[in-house]
């Protein structure tokens, strides 16, 4: 069994779903980006971890995807852990009549051009991979009762989603501009502190304080014996408000362990 990258580009998504079921199917693993980067994930990070995870990086080559600044990132990414580890690494699946990279010129390639030579084309590649443990067939019961729980899923997927979305605006409400969007730059950084941030981020004065802001002060303070924020929470009377926040990030925390 192997582990394999479909680097494309959205514009060939449909073809690279397609592809991502029958290498499943045939048993293998596949990292495809809608499938394993959730929300507020850094998409760099990901990638570069799906990257160093697989086997191999099957690059799915289009008009699109070669003009493509991501796609040519994680090639220049795959390409250099094909020189390093001296082996093949990049399988190039030609969608489209285009002139290869140079680094991928005089590689033989898997033609997926012809919709009617697909499983010909499929065969070869899944020579490339090697042997598998192929998934077990099913019924087209099994696959519509499947689909059917797919299909709940999903919708509890979105209404949950819609429900955080709406509890995140409740807690923004009354919130500043200033404090709102730092409370949204602070999210982005560090995405599992959002639902602390939301509800308990607060204003010293001018200064926004949030949980990674906070932890910062606080180690600053440690080092240096003192810092501003201290004598500023004092004067206001806020350090009630610090240890809201410190309550509700370590019954977080707790929640997690228990799961």
């Amino acid at each position: 069994m192997s582990k394999v990258f479909l680097s494309h580009n959205h514009a060939d998504k449909p073809f690279a779903r397609k592809l991502a079921a029958d290498l499943r199917q045939a048993g293998h693993t596949v990292w495809i980006d809608e499938a394993e980067i959730m929300i507020g994930d850094s998409l760099i990070e990901k990638i570069r971890q799906g990257l160093d995870e697989v086997d191999f990086v099957a690059a799915i080559l289009s008009k699109a995807s070669i003009d493509s600044p991501w796609v040519q990132r994680e090639l220049d990414i795959a390409s250099n852990r094909e020189i390093e580890e001296k082996r093949v690494v990049v399988l190039p699946l030609l969608r489209e009549k285009v002139k290869l990279p140079g680094f991928l010129q005089g590689k033989l390639y898997a033609d997926f051009t012809d919709d009617g030579r697909y499983v010909e084309s499929l065969d070869q590649l899944l020579r490339r991979l090697g042997p598998s443990e192929q998934a077990p067939s099913i019924s087209k019961e099994e696959v519509q009762h499947l689909r059917a729980e797919l299909a709940k899923m999903k919708a509890l997927a979105v209404e949950y989603q819609q429900t955080a979305q709406a509890h995140t605006r409740i807690a923004l409400q009354g919130k500043s501009p200033e404090l709102r969007a730092a409370i949204e730059k602070a999210n982005q950084r560090y995405p599992a502190h959002a639902p602390i941030n939301n509800s308990y981020a607060f204003l010293v004065g001018k200064i926004p304080v949030t949980v990674d802001y906070l932890f910062w002060a606080i180690a600053k303070s440690a080092r240096k014996g003192a810092h501003p924020l201290e004598a500023l929470l004092a004067i206001n009377n806020q350090w009630p408000e610090v240890e809201r926040m410190l309550d509700a990030y370590d019954d977080m925390l707790a929640a997690q362990e228990d799961q």
